[in-house]
């Protein structure tokens, strides 16, 4: 049974155990919780051992707590304890549950090191592009110049596909980033970028957005804190408003966009201190700066990039903000842009017009993404009509078979629906399940794989037959990506280490990026799912409710097909 200090607490014989530790609001809210619904439970206090505190990583694959386990049923956190308790699910799953795991066998280095927190850039060797002879790479590096003074670590590790290099700085971050700083203002657009950062866990992305402007960003946090508290100095670019709008993005990282909250941004657009737009765009600009950090703070993440050096050591000393599981880069960053750049190849204007041109010829984006996907997914249709044609681009470069990725279409489609059911993004879920089950030719095997990809993801039986041990492990990338801070520890990594080369590694971190952009573009802008999603599921007796997927009843599961 589950037994976190095996020689120093009783056993413990509930069906239910809770991984907890003292002072943690989350944890008085799961117990809370727990009690309400009349349910007994062994704890496990994550401070009283090292062993205990590796045993909750360890089976859960979460760095952060309360953990729960219905026997062999993991429930991640307070949030999902609440929500199925809410929706009469939880004296059921617990009902149905096993007994406590037995972990007895189980030694404390067994423990410690399948807890350990891989770091996956000691695993992939660096790409330098900042000489690189693709004339179509030369305006970055001079965009880069002018923006950062340097090439940001992070491309060390996405040059390896450099397509999704290209794609993902003209094609999306260019415009994206563009849109949120004209709309919002340099400091709002600052704020809102660490916010949601803040929110992810994301410590490279968190120093990158208070040292990009120097003094003018290092004070951003304070800023944020302080208009929240509605103690806004005067002359600050971080009002009421822009305080409201921070949360947004923040929102936006963890699905938790509530009417709430976009009434409260509303009520408070006339304090606007910066920007000249309606409220609405200032929406939309937040949207853009939370989608671009979507795709930055999963990356950055998993991949564990270090930070580099000079921005590090501002960030700490002047805003509070450690490099935490990032790491720090003492050599070459700060300079490693400082040799003549190339002058010839497109600009940045022209690559973003070669792009667009792309979808142009096809018929525009509706036609465009009808031939690519098989339909227009109404996240894409509410995507801003300026940049729509190169998101449309973008994300079919990166999610459908191509030759630049190892990766089938299907996997990744599948990727995308186990990240959204991890969020709790059932529109999402939904959307990906149709398009994972189209790339793989629209029979009953892709239903089923669309069915039991989460449970392949959580290594639950169900998943088991109709997945590849390679597929399972890159579907466990994504139920990691979904987390909140990511982490990567090894008992849930190594599978992917193994099975995946360091370059296909890029090419799975870089889908659940892209998953990553579109979940926190949605969290805002609420698509509605399409008609030929609403039939696909019907047809096939699949359900969008995500906490169903995570957390099914014994009558709710299939047996997999093989």
């Amino acid at each position: 049974m589950l037994n976190a200090n095996k020689r120093t607490e009783p056993d413990m014989t509930e069906k239910l155990q809770l991984f907890t530790k003292p002072d943690c609001r989350f944890c008085v809210a799961a117990k809370e919780t727990l009690s309400r619904a009349g349910l007994g439970f062994g704890e496990h206090d994550v401070s009283a051992s090292p062993r205990t505190a590796n045993l909750s990583v360890y089976l859960s694959g979460v760095s952060t707590v309360p953990q729960a386990f219905a026997g062999e049923m993991h429930i991640n956190g307070s949030q999902d304890l609440v929500a199925l308790n809410a929706a009469g699910r939880l004296a059921p799953l617990v009902a149905a549950a096993t007994a406590a795991i037995d972990t007895d066998h189980l030694s404390d280095e067994t423990i410690a090191h399948g807890a350990e927190d891989i770091v996956l850039k000691d695993y992939i060797p660096e790409r330098d592009g900042t000489r690189s002879d693709d004339p179509e790479q030369w305006a970055i590096l001079r965009f880069y110049k002018d923006f950062f003074g340097f090439w940001p670590n992070c491309f060390y590790f996405q040059h390896h596909w450099p397509e999704s290099y290209k794609l993902f700085v003209y094609a999306h971050n260019v415009g994206a980033i563009g849109t949120g700083q004209r709309i919002l203002g340099e400091p709002v657009m600052m704020a809102t970028g660490f916010s949601t950062s803040e929110a992810s866990g994301c410590n490279y992305c968190q120093v990158h957005m208070t040292s990009a402007a120097g003094e003018k960003s290092l004070g951003i946090p304070k800023l944020i804190e302080a208009a929240r508290r509605g103690q806004a100095p005067e002359g600050s670019p971080i009002g009421p408003f822009e305080a409201a709008l921070a949360d947004l993005a923040a929102a936006a990282a963890t699905n938790t966009v509530s009417d709430e909250l976009l009434a409260r941004v509303r009520a408070n657009a006339s304090r606007k201190r910066i920007s000249q737009e309606d409220v609405e765009a200032n929406i939309t600009g937040t949207a853009m700066i939370a989608s671009a950090f979507g795709f930055l703070n999963t990356f950055n993440d998993l991949a564990g990039v270090d930070i580099e050096a000079h921005w590090a050591r501002q960030s700490e000393q002047s805003a509070g903000i450690e490099a935490g599981r990032h790491g720090v880069s003492e050599d070459r960053t700060a300079t490693n842009l400082d040799h003549d750049l190339p002058q010839g190849g497109p600009s940045v204007e022209a690559m973003v017009a070669k792009y667009e041109a792309i979808v142009e010829a096809a018929g525009g984006v509706n036609a465009y993404t009808r031939r690519e996907l098989g339909l227009l997914p109404d996240w894409m249709r509410l995507w801003p009509e300026h940049l729509r044609a190169r998101h449309a681009i973008f994300y079919a470069e990166m999610m459908q078979d191509r030759d630049h990725s190892p990766v089938p279409s299907e996997l990744k489609h599948l990727m995308a629906r186990v990240s959204a059911i991890a969020r709790g993004h059932d529109y999402l879920a939904a959307v990906e399940g149709l398009l994972a089950y189209r790339a793989a030719g629209s029979d009953q095997r892709a239903v089923e794989r669309a069915r039991h990809c989460f449970d392949a993801a959580k290594s639950r039986p169900e998943g088991q037959a109709l997945f590849t041990e390679k597929e399972r492990a890159a579907l466990t990338v994504a139920w990691l990506s979904g987390q909140a801070p990511i982490t990567t520890p090894r008992r849930f990594i190594q599978p992917a280490i193994d099975h995946w080369t360091p370059v296909e590694l890029i090419h799975l971190f870089t889908v659940c990026g892209v998953a990553g952009l579109v979940q926190r573009f949605s969290a805002i802008a609420r698509p509605k799912i399409e008609a030929q999603v609403r039939d696909f599921l019907e047809q096939h007796k699949l359900t969008a409710d995500t906490l169903a997927l995570r957390y099914p009843l014994p009558e709710e599961r299939h047996g997999a097909a093989t």
